[in-house]
């Protein structure tokens, strides 16, 4: 029987950079990652950012507000996030593909994920697990790992935002299957609620832009907590 490994402190110092983060959307960056982007921005390390859909489907029942106006609200916000996080907007790169579509584009998704990350090739590449239970979330994980092999010896730390919230057992990683790495939050808390705060869009109600979608306060209880949980995996030929 293959025993599940015990976490290891994840030491930021020790990433090879740059390192780039991948989101689906915009905030899970944040949820996800502020902790280890923000302790990387304190200690002035190069980090990238890359977004792969518009997020513009989160309220589509709000009469008041297109989806073009959200989405531009969101991208807002999500470099309004990053650079509390440490990261200027000159480092982040967007899609713009369509919110809760990806696996409609998992080609444009590849070749535009190559593209932006070879204009800083990574040394570190954060992305979102495998399993983790957002269609969108799943959907990029086999075009970023296809784009991903234009860098070899890239390191990848994959990240949760629904796995506590909304995952079973069959959606966690197994054991052997990565090595799971732990970050103590507590020092860079402070900017990863900064982070998490300029998503105004997706804390609740808005005037014009009800109803719709809110972060669930068990969810940002979970992601201002005391550790950030990475998952370092390789790659095998058929992913």
């Amino acid at each position: 029987m293959t025993v599940p490994l015990a976490p290891t402190p994840l030491d930021p110092a020790v990433l090879a950079g740059p390192v780039w983060v991948v989101a689906p959307h915009p905030d899970d960056e944040a949820l996800g990652c502020g902790g280890l982007l923000a302790a990387l921005g304190e200690a002035e390390r190069e980090v990238w950012a890359l977004l792969l859909s518009d997020g513009g489907a989160s309220h589509p029942a709000s009469p008041a507000c297109s989806r073009e106006r959200l989405a531009a609200a969101r991208l807002a916000e999500w470099r309004s996030g990053l650079a509390a996080l440490g990261v200027p907007a000159e480092r982040t790169r967007t899609l713009g593909l369509p919110d809760g579509e990806l696996s409609r584009h998992g080609e444009a998704l590849t070749r535009g994920a190559r593209t932006a990350l070879g204009e800083a090739p990574p040394g570190t590449l954060l992305l979102p697990w495998a399993r983790d239970p957002h269609p969108d979330h799943r959907a990029a994980w086999t075009p970023l790992l296809r784009a991903a092999r234009a860098f070899p010896g890239v390191r990848m730390l994959a990240y949760t935002v629904w796995l506590e919230e909304r995952g079973g057992p069959e959606d966690s990683p197994r054991p052997g299957e990565t090595r799971p790495l732990t970050l103590n939050v507590q020092p860079w808390r402070a900017a990863k609620r900064r982070a998490i705060q300029a998503h105004r869009t997706q804390l609740g109600p808005l005037p014009g832009l009800s109803p719709g979608f809110v972060l669930p306060a068990s969810l940002l209880a979970r992601a201002l907590g005391g550790t950030e949980t990475y998952h370092e995996f390789r790659p095998t030929e058929e992913q």
